[in-house]
């Protein structure tokens, strides 16, 4: 039988305060809990978040030094086949709650849509997560025009882009990422969002300019109007292209981290490691509980 209420908690991720980063709802379920598809979209769109997270224990029981769980994301309109600060928040519940995640275990195991993907606790109480990278592919002519012409559209002022690129494979086909010149304060842009619609079958679109200082490599900022998230307030995903992106870019060594920001509004804190050789990105940051509550299903 399905549960008539869940307990959730909200979490905001990448960020050390409340109020800030990403906020992300996240529910723990019994491993059997009957949810159908159509009441977990449901929630996602009740709790109106770039992503509500669904986390599930798994069977294997053995393990001593890591737990296991099976992780999914919702928006409020789709079920997304990657989140980051989903991932972090979830594994910020998990780790706080040492009924589910003991003490001495400091390595949870993600089973997703994207495949197995981990976080760590580390000593600084920050939480390293590792991804699959992705690669920008430049675009063609005729892509790279329109991209420019959408760009345009939406800040409303005469950004120059220096280069367009989208991603490949399940997490990252319908990412579009646009490096645009420095000269353009990204964090003060009015933009309108609904624009970047036009970029189908893209539905995120990645803004990204150098940073400000040699201490701030690269910043960001994140839209999804296809997927009901305007502007996304920190985007972990998104980190895993521009992770690669910008090492090359700035020409740093292989695994050098990069501390970076991501400007929207609500501003989220990341650390990027692009390890190249076994294809994945290292994201580590804070995260602190905003809420905590109870959500009453129908009958």
């Amino acid at each position: 039988m399905a549960p008539n209420k869940l307990s959730y908690t909200v979490v905001d991720a990448f960020t050390g305060r409340v109020f800030g980063g990403n906020p992300a709802s996240v529910i723990v379920l019994e491993k059997d809990h009957k949810l159908s598809e159509e009441t977990l979209q449901l929630i996602g769109r009740e709790f109106n978040l770039s992503e509500t997270a669904f986390v599930t224990p798994q069977t294997d029981t053995t393990e001593s030094d890591s737990r296991s769980f099976g992780l999914r994301w919702f928006t409020p309109q789709v079920e997304v086949a990657l989140c980051g600060h989903a991932t972090l928040a979830s594994s910020y519940v998990l780790f706080s709650s040492p009924h589910i995640v003991p003490k001495s275990v400091n390595l949870i195991k993600f089973h997703t849509m994207s495949g197995e993907l981990t976080a760590r606790r580390l000593d600084s109480g920050r939480i390293e997560l590792e991804f699959p990278a992705g690669a920008a592919k430049k675009v063609d002519e005729d892509l790279d025009r329109k991209a420019k012409d959408v760009v345009l559209k939406a800040i409303g002022d005469k950004a120059e882009l220096t280069f367009v690129g989208v991603g490949e494979g399940i997490s990252f086909a319908k990412y579009m990422l646009i490096e645009l010149d420095k000269s353009l304060d990204l964090k003060k842009a009015k933009i309108n969002a609904g624009v970047f619609a036009e970029l189908q079958p893209y539905t995120v679109v990645i803004l990204t300019t150098a940073g400000p200082s040699p201490n701030e490599k690269f910043v960001s900022r994140v839209f999804a109007p296809l997927s009901g998230i305007p502007e996304d307030p920190v985007t972990g995903s998104a980190h895993c292209m521009l992770g690669p992106y910008w090492q090359k870019r700035l020409g740093l060594h292989d695994g050098e981290p990069m501390v970076t920001k991501q400007v929207s509004e609500r501003v989220g804190d990341l650390e990027v490691i692009w390890d190249e050789k076994n294809g994945t990105c290292r994201l580590s940051g804070q995260a602190v509980i905003a809420a905590k509550g109870e959500l009453y299903l129908p009958e």
